[in-house]
């Protein structure tokens, strides 16, 4: 097997926030509400992973109406009076401006080999309309050949349709791709259940996944390779 493309996550695999204006989380706990982590998973998280959106990506204005309407329902669910709901949704659009996105230290270099031995680099990611900032912002534009959201398909990871536009933008087959992420099911599940290669990369300060199948050990572990770093990918390129 001779492998002709790498696809990428983003967030987590690729580059990550060292800086953050205010939270959701950080915003209710000085108004007095408590944001159960699990509530906020249903409703921005992996709670939603494998759906379908089409009616929402039809333009950035309808994505971003849909991402705000999510929120109500979520800050209502949180009990938050629907008198400050209001209030609270410019309080969050302000802290996301001060958002401060880094490539991982050995993310430049690794895609910079990976091109030099002739292979077709695509981020696939479960991400907002702005996806192509967020890489910009993380200065790694230059160093991939193409982007594909989430938002932009109407389908989020593991949902077969998004691998497929991913695959299309690299002008490959499955098999001969591989694909790197930092969550098992959008990343692993998802690629192999198309017919890719994976690569599940667990960082040393990786948050909980919850779809990870426990005591994998950092190599082929049978059903995924997994890493610890992005460089990690190399050996398995060959």
């Amino acid at each position: 097997m001779t492998l002709r493309a790498v696809l990428l996550d983003f967030y987590g695999t690729l580059a990550r926030a060292t800086g953050w204006g205010e939270t959701p989380e950080t915003i209710l706990a000085e108004l007095g509400y408590d944001l159960d982590p699990a509530l906020r998973r249903r409703w921005f998280d992996d709670g939603f992973d494998g759906q379908e959106h089409d009616e929402h990506s039809t333009s950035r204005d309808a994505y971003v109406e849909w991402r705000r309407t999510r929120t109500i329902s979520m800050l209502l669910e949180a009990d938050v009076h629907p008198d400050e709901v209001d209030a609270i949704l410019d309080r969050m659009a302000k802290g996301a401006t001060g958002r401060v996105m880094e490539a991982y230290d050995e993310v430049p270099g690794v895609l910079a080999k990976l091109r030099s031995r002739g292979l077709t680099l695509v981020v696939c990611s479960n991400w907002d309309w702005d996806l192509a900032e967020a890489v910009a912002e993380s200065g790694l534009t230059e160093s991939v050949d193409a982007l594909v959201s989430s938002a932009w398909v109407g389908a989020r990871k593991p949902h077969p349709r998004i691998f497929a536009a991913a695959l299309a933008e690299a002008g490959v087959e499955p098999p001969d791709a591989l694909y790197v992420g930092d969550t098992w099911v959008p990343d692993v599940e998802g690629p192999r259940a198309v017919g890719m290669l994976s690569a599940y990369l667990q960082r040393d300060d990786h948050w909980p996944d919850p779809g990870f199948p426990g005591g994998l050990a950092p190599v082929d572990s049978g059903d995924a390779h997994v890493i610890t770093d992005l460089r990690g990918v190399l050996p398995i390129i060959g």
